[in-house]
C-alpha cells in the first residue's frame, strides 16, 4: 500500500494513477476535495483506491492521513511526498515572513510531519520506501522564488538525513527533482510563452509531463531500485546538462 500526497491532479495524480496500475493499493491524500474526489472516481474504476482529504501541513492532518491508510489496508509499503507550490515573483526584500513561512510549511514542514508518522508503519513491516519531490530550483536556484528553493532544497537535505537515520531499519528515502513540468501549478504560474521558453532550454526540446515523473518515482518506491538510498533524481529532460 503506498500513500500519495497532492493526490488530486498533476504529478501526484498520475503518481498515484501509475501505482494503480502497478497493482498497489492506493491512498491518495490532498486538501481539495471536489478535485480529490474526481481524481479518485476514476482511479477506482482500475484499482483499489481509496481517499482522504487533509492537510498535511499539520501534525493533525498528517497522522489522520497515515491512520486512515492504515486502518484501511493495512501495512504501509511506501510514502510519496509531492506537496508542494511557489509564487514566484518576489525577492527576500519583497517576501513577507508570512509568505515564507507558507511556502517552507508546504513544501518542507509538510515532508518531515508525513514522514514522522509513517516511518514507525515501515519499520513496524519490515521497510519500505519513501519518495520526496523537490525540485531542479531547490539544487540550481530561481529567479524572484527564494522560498520556494529554500524549502527544495532543504527537501533534499531532509532526504539525505532520513536515509541516513533510517536506513538501517530497511527505510529507502529518495528524492525526484523534476525540471519544468505541465501542471496545474506550472500553467497557474507561468504563460504559455514562459512554458514554451523553459522547453526550449532542455535537450529534450520540450517540458515534461506528470507520467514521466510519475514513472520514476515509482521506480524508486519498488524493489527494482534496491541499492538506490538517499539519492536526489533529477528528471528534467537536460535542463542541468552542460551546454
Amino acid at each position: 500500500m503506498v500513500i500519495v500526497t497532492a493526490a488530486a491532479d498533476g504529478i501526484g495524480a498520475a503518481t498515484a494513477a501509475v501505482f494503480a496500475d502497478e497493482g498497489y493499493r492506493v491512498v491518495l491524500a490532498d486538501i481539495d476535495p471536489a478535485r480529490l474526489a474526481a481524481t479518485t472516481s476514476t482511479l477506482q474504476k482500475r484499482a483499489d483506491v481509496t481517499s482522504i482529504c487533509g492537510d498535511v501541513t499539520t501534525e493533525a492532518g498528517a497522522a489522520a492521513i497515515v491512520d486512515h491508510a492504515v486502518q484501511t489496508f493495512g501495512a504501509l509499503d511506501a510514502l510519496v511526498n509531492v506537496v508542494g507550490g511557489s509564487r514566484p515573483g518576489k525577492t527576500v526584500v519583497d517576501l513577507a515572513l508570512g509568505e515564507w513561512n507558507t511556502l517552507l510549511s508546504l513544501n518542507l514542514t509538510s515532508v518531515f510531519l508525513m514522514s514522522r508518522v509513517a516511518i514507525p508503519h515501515l519499520v513496524q513491516r519490515g521497510g519500505g520506501a519513501i519518495v520526496n519531490v523537490s525540485s531542479g530550483a531547490g539544487l540550481r536556484g530561481m529567479h524572484a522564488n527564494p522560498g520556494y528553493c529554500a524549502a527544495k532544497a532543504g527537501v533534499v537535505a531532509l532526504t539525505r538525513a532520513m536515509a541516513i537515520d533510517h536506513s538501517a531499519s530497511g527505510v529507502r528515502v529518495n528524492c525526484v527533482a523534476p525540471g519544468p513540468i505541465r501542471t496545474p501549478l506550472m500553467e497557474r504560474n507561468r504563460t504559455p510563452t514562459e512554458i514554451a521558453a523553459m522547453g526550449s532550454i532542455a535537450l529534450a526540446g520540450r517540458i515534461g509531463e506528470p507520467d514521466e515523473i510519475a514513472r520514476v518515482i515509482a521506480w524508486l518506491a519498488s524493489d527494482a531500485s534496491s541499492y538506490v538510498v538517499g539519492q536526489t533524481v533529477e528528471v528534467d529532460g537536460g535542463v542541468a546538462a552542460p551546454i
